[in-house]
């Protein structure tokens, strides 16, 4: 699918670093998933030899999205992404040449 304007980015996502939130009670450093920031996105559709792989175990559980590349902050490649209350973290992104482009996300489920 490609995406030509803003308005087929109808689907709202939520990026989470592993942040420290604390300390234990024995004085270790203790870290959770914190919101970044969200952002609209859309599916990727999936081509066909994509399904294929996808039967054979190598893509499975795993998602297209696409995204306006100028966000707020930059994603990394150590965040989840939270879509619908389910976790994603993050295998692949392929930044578009133009710096306001779009931005592909190759994401996975975490179990």
């Amino acid at each position: 699918m490609a995406i030509s304007r803003t308005g087929k980015l109808n689907k709202r996502l939520e990026f989470l670093a592993n942040k420290k939130v604390g300390t234990g009670p024995n004085g270790t450093d203790k870290f959770d998933w914190v919101p970044e920031f969200k952002a609209w996105f859309a599916f990727k559709q999936k081509m066909i030899n994509q399904i294929v792989e996808e039967n054979g175990g190598v893509l499975e559980d795993t998602q297209t999205i696409v995204l306006r590349q100028n966000q707020p902050k930059e994603p990394r490649l150590d965040w989840l992404v939270r879509i619908s209350g389910k976790d994603y973290k993050i295998v692949k992104m392929n930044p578009d040449i133009n710096p306001n482009g779009f931005l592909v996300i190759f994401i996975k489920a975490v179990k």
